[in-house]
């Protein structure tokens, strides 16, 4: 009997040994190239077969990507976590069409930044610097932190998708709100600074998406004898003020008072301008610190076991903005 309970002990340890290796090898986030050498940035679109190569446009970005190190980066951010499977990080031209954007692959365990949603997100920089010469809008901000903000913030969305897939962790809800209340929330550990820049290319964007791109859901369904009138399917929901709301994703403007209330909720003293610019109604404002605090509440119970303390510590007193990327203008 000692003999046998002495041969269970020895399995157990010996499998609990096996584990942590598995645990130690599958718990990291790495980059995966297209080709030797490319450093995780592709040269050319994925998914798509033949592959496409890229245009001068996005062969620019590709190369502006390459140059700040994004991914080095990004995968340096997310040190801390200890991830049950291994997550893979990596930037391609998606499938080439303009309406690509950043996503995190269930099952696959990758987020593929998308060159196309950059250029989308650049242009979009461009005319709030220009709007915000013209008239006042929130806060200042520069044309670098709007990109480098919206950059990140998109980043931890997906990471936040990737957490929920890999972790197992259960979602009330729609999982894109969920995804937005987690980038919001990290977004506010790292500093004031920091904090901002995230919020505020995440905000702005979605305001550009509402405002001036109208994104949101018409008030009115158009005249389908229009010559105007869309033909695929997919894009006559969106035209379509009752199908629109059927979407996986809050509408645009949704997006942004949920990202302000949330990042209000957490600092209220960092971004009281938001508040004083009347950005974010008395009616929702009053309840912020609530959300954030259920938001907070739910990563200390579901994430937070997954992440290694000391760590964490080192990446806090990081900076991960360069110089006119953490500037207000």
């Amino acid at each position: 009997m000692k003999t046998v309970l002495v041969r269970a002990l020895l399995t157990i340890a010996f499998a609990l040994s096996l584990a942590n290796a598995v645990w130690a090898q599958t718990g990291k986030v790495f980059i995966r190239e297209g080709e030797k050498g490319d450093g995780g940035y592709w040269k050319t679109t994925y998914g798509v077969n033949p592959p496409k190569t890229l245009s001068p446009e996005h062969a620019a970005i590709r190369d502006r990507l390459m140059k700040r190190r994004v991914l080095e980066e990004y995968v340096d951010f997310l040190s801390p976590v200890r991830w049950p499977h291994a997550l893979k990080l990596f930037a391609s031209d998606c499938s080439g069409g303009s309406g690509d954007s950043t996503y995190y692959s269930p099952g696959n365990y990758y987020i593929n930044v998308c060159y196309p949603f950059v250029a989308g997100y650049e242009k979009a920089a461009d005319f709030l610097v220009q709007v915000q010469n013209k008239q006042k809008l929130w806060t200042p901000v520069s044309r670098d932190a709007l990109v480098a903000g919206m950059f990140v913030a998109t980043l931890m969305h997906e990471t936040g998708h990737a957490a929920f897939d890999i972790m197992e962790v259960p979602v009330f809800g729609r999982e894109e709100d969920a995804a937005d209340q987690m980038s919001m929330l990290l977004a506010l550990q790292f500093g004031r600074d920091n904090a901002r820049t995230v919020v505020k290319g995440r905000a702005y964007f979605w305001a550009f998406e509402s405002l001036w791109m109208r994104a949101d859901p018409p008030i009115a369904k158009p005249d389908p004898r229009s010559p105007n009138y869309p033909k695929d399917p997919m894009q006559q929901c969106w035209v379509d003020p009752f199908c629109s709301y059927s979407d996986e994703h809050g509408t645009a403007g949704q997006r942004m008072y949920n990202s302000l209330c949330i990042a209000y909720g957490g600092q209220p003293e960092w971004f009281k301008d938001f508040i004083e610019a009347h950005w974010l109604p008395p009616d929702r404002e009053k309840n912020c610190s609530a959300e954030y605090q259920r938001v907070k509440f739910a990563f200390q119970k579901t994430i937070l076991p997954f992440i290694d303390q000391e760590q964490m510590k080192k990446n806090l007193t990081k900076s991960w903005f360069q110089g006119t990327e953490i500037k207000e203008r």
